[in-house]
């Protein structure tokens, strides 16, 4: 691991060689996918990440033991099944669901998200205004706050969420970037 300070500190767990297999004894097996679901949501949240490709990730430092000689890899089949383990406890997503190669993983559930941006809104005067769904992921106004840069799915669920409270409207636009979003100022 690099010392640098973006550097994700890896819990004492990630080094021990039999968290990389799955374990057959389902105390052991419920144990083990809840840490690693701890540690992909730690991960995902420390680099601010949103997704999940399982076959390309199964390469990188998160599913691989390299260490004093011991080399140890999480295996596809792994990794869904702890991905499904996360799918259940609401904190991630198969996208696309008939598909379990790409996962979208909520560190923030989009309610939570949903609670960010309307406080961003009151915060910052823009009740009553208008905004682009770019504007709100990616705008200068929001540079700053956590969910600047937020993956456009979830962006569109914690909006919806917000329209669904009657605190937001969402217009549409010629893309996703372009809708427009009126924010009523009401702290829902």
């Amino acid at each position: 691991m690099e010392n640098s300070e973006n550097s994700f500190s890896f819990p004492s767990i990630h080094n021990f060689p039999p968290f990389y297999t799955l374990q057959p004894t389902q105390t052991t097996w419920q144990n083990q996918a809840a840490l690693w679901s701890e540690i992909i949501l730690s991960y995902h949240r420390h680099h601010k990440l949103y997704r999940l490709d399982l076959s390309e990730s199964l390469n990188s430092d998160l599913f691989n033991l390299n260490s004093q000689g011991i080399r140890r890899k999480l295996k596809l089949d792994t990794l869904q099944a702890i991905i499904d383990t996360m799918v259940y406890r609401g904190t991630a997503e198969w996208d696309p669901p008939s598909k379990k190669d790409s996962a979208i993983i909520y560190w923030r559930k989009p309610e939570d998200w949903a609670n960010l941006i309307n406080n961003w809104v009151l915060e910052t005067g823009m009740s009553n205004s208008i905004v682009t769904v770019y504007e709100i992921a990616h705008g200068d106004s929001a540079e700053g706050f956590e969910f600047h840069g937020l993956d456009q799915t979830i962006l569109m669920k914690a909006l919806d969420i917000l329209v669904k409270k009657g605190v937001a409207q969402i217009f549409q636009g010629t893309s996703t970037d372009d809708m427009g979003v009126k924010f009523f100022g009401v702290n829902g």
